[in-house]
């Protein structure tokens, strides 16, 4: 078969090409990929920012999500359950000790094996191209506005406002009755959010002189007391700096693929901000096998409404680097999405 895979540790040992078709052990299934959606962990690992975290067998195919057909399982119930289902799909979980090697292989590919219980069977007027992006962003989204409402938030600053992953939880936080202070780079993005997302307080970070100034005078006016921020570097430490006393500043993200900086320690002390990260593998593992499938049944019952995604594009597998530059430039379009079968017609492997 086919797939995109790295070669080694480094930035350009992204290649495609033929690899080992995986075999299903007990508990797994055999999948037959039909879509893949471009996430910004995709292009971290793809350009080796991972490398310090992740102990790969090369050569590794990548790839975290995706969509397909189970056409094989290794035994076991639940995997004999999901033959012949559409399901989205994580990549297969790995039993890991600390500094182990990662063997298993994602999604990226014409096959994936993953494990039964991170299949989720789709519905029949999902189309497999949706159902490629079930997992990461919804589930973030959820995690993400879980933390704002357990707080008790009355009001939360979302950077990037213009993503597919903060455009999710706009209307769940809406819903919450959680104000949003939002933040963009295109005055396309503010109209948008303004007009069709009803958010009110809209800051370009490009061209209002003033938005800092500003966001701490409207933080203060409504008692926001929550960032979610995914862009890093030095927005990261100058917004976290104009937030009120007692401010939870959570980082789930980093566009920018700079460290954060311009953090004022004394502001840090002086405000008791709190400072965290947001990690979906830990979100989920913290919770209970009934609360994960909690969980997914409420991303379901949303993903055709509040968790939809926008496909802006989609690439054939085999053209992976043309489709990764094409997402890094329009990543506020709407999902860019790789397909290892074609774009045009399925076609059966050779």
């Amino acid at each position: 078969m086919t797939g995109v895979y790295l070669s080694g540790k480094g930035k350009n040992k992204l290649d495609y090409g033929v690899v080992d078709k995986p075999v299903p052990g007990k508990g797994q299934v055999l999948i037959k990929v039909d879509a893949i959606p471009l996430n910004p962990g995709d292009i971290y690992n793809m350009e080796g920012l991972y490398d310090a975290y992740m102990n790969y067998k090369y050569p590794f195919v990548t790839g975290w999500e995706g969509s397909g057909t189970v056409v094989a399982s290794g035994g076991g119930l639940h995997a004999w359950y999901m033959q012949g289902k559409r399901v989205a799909f994580t990549k297969c979980d790995e039993e890991m000790v600390e500094g182990a090697t990662i063997k298993i292989g994602g999604t990226m590919a014409q096959y994936s094996i993953t494990n039964a219980y991170q299949c989720v069977p789709i519905d029949d007027d999902v189309s497999l191209d949706d159902a490629a992006s079930f997992f990461i962003n919804p589930l973030t989204a959820l995690g993400l506005v879980e933390q704002v409402t357990n707080d008790k938030g009355k009001a939360v600053i979302l950077t990037a406002a213009a993503s597919q992953l903060a455009k999710m939880m706009i209307p769940m936080l809406h819903d919450q009755g959680i104000t949003v202070i939002a933040t963009v780079r295109k005055e396309e993005h503010v109209k948008e959010l303004k007009e069709t997302y009803d958010v009110k307080h809209v800051f370009n970070t490009d061209t209002d002189e003033n938005f800092l100034g500003d966001i701490k005078t409207l933080t203060r006016e409504i008692d926001c007391k929550h960032l979610l921020e995914c862009v890093g570097g030095s927005m990261f430490g100058k917004i976290t700096s104009m937030m009120p006393k007692g401010s939870k500043c959570i980082l789930y993200g980093n566009l920018s693929k700079n460290d954060v900086s311009d953090i004022d320690s004394f502001v840090l002390m002086g405000q008791s901000l709190t400072i965290t990260g947001f990690f979906l593998g830990d979100y989920l593992q913290g919770k209970s096998l009934f609360g994960i499938l909690r969980t997914i049944n409420k991303v379901k019952k949303l993903f055709k409404k509040e968790l939809s995604t926008n496909i802006q594009k989609k690439y054939h597998l085999k053209d992976i680097h043309e489709a990764l530059e094409f997402y890094k430039n329009n990543m506020s379009g709407g999902k860019v999405i790789v397909k290892p079968w074609g774009v045009e017609e399925e076609t059966t492997e050779k």
